[in-house]
């Protein structure tokens, strides 16, 4: 019965927007595929991996920036090891050196070690000097190739120096070793800065966003040996510090020729992750499907909002025990996230 399909629907959240970096991954259908153009996901990769330059990421808010972020990190070869940036942990996200030392520790934490390297690193181990050093757990899980055994005694020791504040002051420095152990190893960092819209407190603090993209954003582009990947909010990418940064591929998201048909995709998609065996068609009336793309028009192209409108809307058709979803279900939707945005 169709009330049962809006039932699991509403009950496994399928339309539910998600925020989680490894979820994403899962979620995201290709800008590539949804514009019918090659030039966003793999113009990003290849920037990344056969330019070794650094990507900017430019759309609007909730338009999809992280997930294409994190599915191009996900595809990247072994060759490269995608590590994030802690802005939303930083104290002060203007100052370099904050946010240097705790992407070191974040990197240093971020690299676990795979089951499958176990063997390896304890014959490593057995071929150290220091056998009864505490092993640490390295390996890359963001995207690329695992971190060899073999790097555990030159990651261990920066650890060491980052723990005991013997880095302190020395601008980058730490960064600039981690980089070097892992190039001397034959793999390739890229630093993830995609939360930057936390770094500065909204679009109008203008000398916030600006020491920002100054100091920390320019300083990863620019003095670190490495390529970054970074989302940029349309509003914030006017900052004269932005602007300046030298040798960026930027990759602006695009505004879909047929949002009726991307919109159909991605529901489809989210469907296909949930193992769920029906089509959209089955559920999800034309006239719903007209009333989401007006809300996704309305709302600046922003695929998080209108997510979280349809999954509104299943969750009112689904306590009325409706059969699928028509344009009226999407207006209740739409109308509870367009009160989120005007609180907000």
């Amino acid at each position: 019965m169709s009330t049962d399909r809006i039932a699991a629907l509403a009950e496994q959240r399928v339309f539910h927007p998600r925020s989680q970096f490894a979820q994403l991954v899962h979620d995201h259908v290709a800008f590539d595929q949804l514009a019918s153009r090659a030039a966003y996901e793999s113009v990003a990769a290849r920037a990344l991996v056969e330019q070794h330059i650094s990507v900017a990421v430019r759309g609007p808010v909730g338009g999809g920036k992280s997930s294409l972020i994190a599915a191009v990190c996900a595809g990247l070869p072994e060759t490269h090891v995608a590590l994030r940036v802690p802005i939303v942990g930083a104290d002060d996200p203007t100052s370099v050196s904050v946010l240097a030392a705790l992407t070191l520790a974040a990197a240093l934490a971020a690299l676990e070690l795979e089951p499958r390297q176990r063997e390896g690193l304890e014959r490593a181990r057995a071929d150290q000097v220091g056998r009864d050093a505490t092993p640490a757990k390295f390996g890359a899980k963001l995207g690329g190739g695992p971190i060899p055994a073999d790097v555990h005694a030159e990651l261990g020791t920066l650890r060491e120096q980052l723990h005991t504040n013997r880095l302190a002051g020395e601008r980058l420095a730490g960064l600039d070793r981690l980089v070097g152990v892992l190039v001397a190893r034959g793999l390739e960092p890229v630093f993830v800065l995609e939360d930057t819209e936390a770094a500065v407190g909204g679009r109008d603090e203008l000398d916030q966003i600006d020491a920002f993209f100054a100091g920390p954003v320019t300083a990863f582009v620019q003095e670190v040996d490495a390529a970054c990947m970074i989302a940029v909010q349309d509003p914030l990418a006017g900052a004269p510090a932005f602007r300046r940064l030298a040798s960026l591929e930027l990759v602006d998201l695009p505004a879909f020729p047929d949002a009726h048909a991307a919109l159909n995709a991605i529901a489809a998609h989210r469907l296909t992750v949930h193992e769920l065996d029906f089509a959209v068609a089955d559920v999800v009336g034309d006239d719903a499907l007209d009333a989401l793309v007006g809300f996704y028009d309305e709302n600046n192209r922003s695929l998080r909002l209108t997510l979280a409108a349809l999954q509104s809307a299943t969750d009112h058709a689904a306590d009325m025990a409706a059969g699928g979803l028509r344009a009226a279900h999407i207006r209740v939707g739409a109308q509870e996230w367009r009160s989120h945005v005007t609180e907000s």
